[in-house]
């Protein structure tokens, strides 16, 4: 952490320690925020704000700050291990604007060809550069640049399949039979299981084509496979975390505010109150409160910041490091962009165990480099592949609900 993120994080620590404090005292007193009080907390707020949006901003630059990688392009040594020189390799063919993997070093051939990268297609031609599966190291990139835009994705559970055929789970909601007292010498009864499924499919997702100059390719002091798997996981990330979201389950995943069953209708179609949010916590089941989160967008979050419950208290607590969580109401929340804003008949916040949201995804990212259709150009272009599908795992027990506005 470079020193001048530590000083902006201690700012925004100490604030939010004063803020919490704030609260407390007023808790312990059995009373709201005075006047005064509510004055500087809001002072507090926005100086909070401010400094969590610089450290935003600096963490983003350095995320995307080129770094010098000087073995790139030197043949693969005995003294790499396979990891990197997986890497290497991949890198390599990455910068290479010949057609397949003629431009590359022999020891670069045989690594690809060890790591069983090339992969053509069987069904319509693409350009001779061909498809490649990605190496483990840049997959996990992509994934990380993916979940930047998916709150949900980092909440719910995540299951890689090897192949893309579809995925059953079997689910059961026995919730409503119960064991029975049983006297001496009685015969017992029966209470059969009925069980269910849930099926995932695989829809396929593109990134849509990145062109790249081959002379920006060739700038050894540029990391081209940070960059293609930064561009590639957001643009991919950008598509699925909005369905992961609000997706309708017709030919596409079944996102976590669809798949959810109704709490409760909201009174307003553009506001939300305490005891809206406190109502639609009461209405999933305790089993699944232990480990639950509220769910909404950034916007919906700032008008849930200005609420306070019926002693005048604020019910939004910011994060103090990573040790105290911020809160709404006591209960932690998760930031997702693709769920939509207060608006009429919107599905705005969501509340329950998000684990029991399954999202499955086919192992594997495809690459495919196109060399040959943007030659004239003096450019190389790339285009990744994915498949997915997402479902909420409910066996009719209800562990995530949702408010809709009126």
């Amino acid at each position: 952490m470079s020193f001048e993120i530590e000083k902006l994080v201690d700012q925004r620590n100490k604030l939010a320690s004063d803020m919490r404090s704030m609260v407390e005292v007023a808790e312990t007193e059995e009373r709201g925020l005075s006047a005064e009080e509510r004055t500087t907390w809001d002072a507090m707020n926005g100086e909070y704000e401010a400094v969590d949006g610089r450290i935003s901003v600096i963490e983003r630059a350095n995320a995307i700050d080129p770094s010098v990688e000087a073995a790139i392009g030197d043949p693969v040594t005995n003294d790499v291990d396979d990891a990197e020189a997986r890497s290497l390799a991949f890198d390599a063919l990455l910068r290479s604007n010949a057609p397949g993997v003629t431009g590359l070093s022999a020891d670069h051939r045989d690594m690809l060809a060890v790591m069983g990268a090339e992969a053509r297609a069987q069904g319509v031609a693409t350009d001779a550069a061909g498809a490649y599966t990605v190496p483990e190291d840049m997959t996990n990139s992509i994934e990380t640049a993916m979940e930047q835009f998916g709150g949900i994705a980092n909440h719910a559970t995540v299951i890689s399949t090897s192949g893309g055929g579809p995925l059953s789970m079997p689910t059961c909601d026995d919730t409503s039979n119960t064991g029975a007292l049983l006297a001496e010498n009685t015969v017992d009864t029966e209470q059969d299981v009925a069980f269910s499924e849930l099926v995932l499919d695989a829809y396929k997702y593109t990134s849509k084509i990145i062109r790249v100059s081959v002379e920006l390719m060739q700038d050894s002091a540029f990391d081209l496979n940070a960059y293609i798997a930064s561009a590639l996981g957001e643009r991919l990330g950008r598509a699925t975390a909005a369905q992961y979201a609000t997706g309708t389950g017709s030919s596409q995943p079944n996102g976590l505010m669809t798949a959810a069953s109704a709490g409760l209708t909201a009174a307003s179609a553009t506001a939300l109150t305490h005891a809206e949010l406190v109502a639609l916590k009461h209405s999933v089941d305790p089993a699944y409160r232990a480990n639950a989160k509220f769910v909404f967008n950034d916007t919906t979050l700032l008008a849930l910041k200005g609420l306070v419950d019926t002693d005048g208290r604020p019910l939004w607590q910011p994060a103090i490091a990573d040790a105290v969580p911020a809160t709404i109401d006591g209960d932690r929340y998760v930031i997702d962009q693709g769920v939509g804003s207060i608006a009429t008949g919107v599905r705005s916040v969501g509340y329950g165990d998000m684990s029991k949201y399954i999202i499955r995804r086919v192992k594997g990212f495809t690459l495919v480099r196109l060399v040959e259709r943007y030659a004239d150009y003096h450019q190389v272009g790339f285009v990744a592949f994915m498949r997915t599908d997402a479902d909420l795992l409910d066996a009719g027990s209800n562990p995530f609900k949702v408010i809709t506005q009126a």
